[in-house]
């Protein structure tokens, strides 16, 4: 099993991460054949290696579409009537204004980009701006979707987004993992502005260079077997990101939404440092930090960033690992329990919270009987959840129970390779987990609910749909969508 380490040293961004990915091995021409073949017809990868500043040979990347100008700078954004776009900067026009107003991005590098953006009369717009470590407003964003003239942005919403990335020909994991991440970004953003995930248009992250960094570093990771990924650490900066309509601080709101619950470092640097894409990225993707076993390091890759910093190097570091063969045909896991002891509730009351825990997403929810102070028998409730979900799910234990606290840990876990595959029995479809044991065997596991739901239709005894699927052949059945 491959294992990918992600490690932003001063920060993370979109650019920055394929940027390591290719650097460490990774074809752009056939990312970028995928790319043009789900639609974006002009997109091309611009890949070098250089020398940064710290002496360091790099990868940089840059996004570009055919007819681009070659600086990618003072570009006019002319938006189609009546959309609306999220996430990031608000600026919100009344029907009737025909503004033509600069938005000027302070990088933190002493230079200041300003963006002409162009409305239709009687627009009504709200606009979000990622702001991207590596300086993604310095790729030029031109659209080459069908009907759309190629000055014009394209603010695709989530399913539209969606919708491209499942008509490529990419493989089913990265395809998932793209949408993991999309869908991570637009929770983020639809929190930030109050409205649905469904209803949020992309503008920057809708962009053509922004999915093609997504979506490159999910067919990267294709590229190079990765089975799964940790990351090092979160960095944030110091200061504000400057616009024509105000001031806002950094991380930017949607990177702050996305890091809620993590870990991490602020240093001492005057910008942002982890954009939202990047954030989305690492949130989405990765398991925890790196656990210490024994792994052959594979190879190296450096991603830099469109700024220089002069305390360290502006780099996300790729590290490619093979695990030993000790724990090979394993999956590895690291999840969050959230535990604490109660001797003041019900069972009903308890019995509320797992069925509660479990609806928000925990993976399991348990409890176990102990003694506590003054001789009072109580409970020990324990809670299994993965590390994006710790937070939410500590926060409903401490508002459904009469607990004063929790405690929070991560623990590192091995587990068997499943695969959801849809049994047809005598007397119906049955859902169940294909498990994969050491040594190569394999083992059918029903779903309760499928079986309940199957021996409540046909009046047979449960216990008789479950035996039938564990003894089952391994004939008639196929892939089915499961948990």
């Amino acid at each position: 099993m491959r294992v990918l380490s992600l490690e932003p040293l001063s920060g993370a961004a979109g650019d920055m991460i394929l940027a390591a990915l290719i650097d460490l091995g990774a074809d752009p021409a056939a990312i970028t054949a995928t790319l043009q073949e789900c639609g974006l017809a002009g997109v091309e990868l611009a890949f070098t290696r250089e020398k940064c500043r710290h002496g360091i040979m790099c990868g940089y990347l840059r996004v570009l579409e055919h007819g681009s100008d070659a600086d990618g700078h003072g570009h006019d954004h002319a938006h189609i009537p009546g959309e609306a776009h999220e996430p990031g900067h608000d600026h919100v026009h009344t029907p009737g204004e025909n503004p033509v107003h600069t938005h000027d991005h302070d990088h933190g590098d002493g230079v200041v980009h300003s963006h002409d953006h162009t409305h239709a009369p009687g627009d009504t717009q709200v606009h979000g701006h990622t702001h991207d470590h590596g300086d993604e407003h310095s790729h030029p964003h031109r659209d080459v979707g069908a009907g759309i003239p190629a000055h014009v942005h394209a603010h695709r919403g989530l399913s539209d987004i969606l919708a491209l990335i499942h008509g490529s020909s990419a493989a089913a994991r990265a395809k998932a993992r793209a949408e993991k991440i999309f869908r991570r970004l637009a929770a983020a953003e639809a929190a930030i502005h109050g409205v649905s995930p469904d209803e949020v248009h992309f503008h920057e992250v809708g962009a053509v260079d922004s999915i093609a960094d997504i979506f490159g570093i999910c067919l990267a990771m294709e590229q190079l077997s990765v089975d799964v990924v940790y990351c090092s650490g979160y960095k944030i900066g110091h200061g504000t990101v400057r616009c024509a309509h105000g001031v806002m601080p950094v991380p930017a709101p949607a990177t702050a939404k996305l890091l809620a619950g993590y870990a991490v470092t602020r240093l001492p640097i005057m910008g942002e440092l982890t954009t939202p894409t990047g954030a989305a990225v690492l949130t989405a993707l990765s398991e925890g930090v790196l656990p210490s076993q024994p792994m052959t390091l594979l190879g190296t890759g450096y991603g830099h960033g469109r700024k220089e910093f002069e305390l360290m190097p502006n780099v996300v570091r790729a590290l490619l690992f093979e695990q030993a063969d000790s724990v090979a045909g394993l999956l590895t896991d690291v999840v969050t329990v959230i535990s604490f002891e109660v001797d003041d509730m019900s069972p009903e009351a308890l019995g509320y919270l797992l069925e509660r825990g479990l609806a928000a997403g925990a993976l399991d929810v348990s409890f176990v009987a102990v003694q506590m102070k003054k001789n009072r028998p109580g409970t020990q409730v324990r809670m299994l959840a993965r590390c994006e979900d710790a937070q939410r799910l500590a926060t409903l234990a401490l508002r459904e129970t009469s607990t004063l606290g929790v405690r929070i840990h991560e623990e590192r876990r091995w587990v068997l390779s499943r695969e959801a595959e849809l049994l047809q029995t005598p007397w119906g479809a049955l859902r169940c987990k294909r498990v994969m044991r050491p040594g190569g065997q394999s083992e059918l596991v029903p779903e309760y609910d499928s079986a309940r739901e199957l021996a409540m239709a046909s009046g047979r005894p449960l216990r008789q749909i479950m035996d039938t699927a564990r003894s089952w052949d391994g004939t008639n059945v196929s892939p089915a969508d499961g948990h």
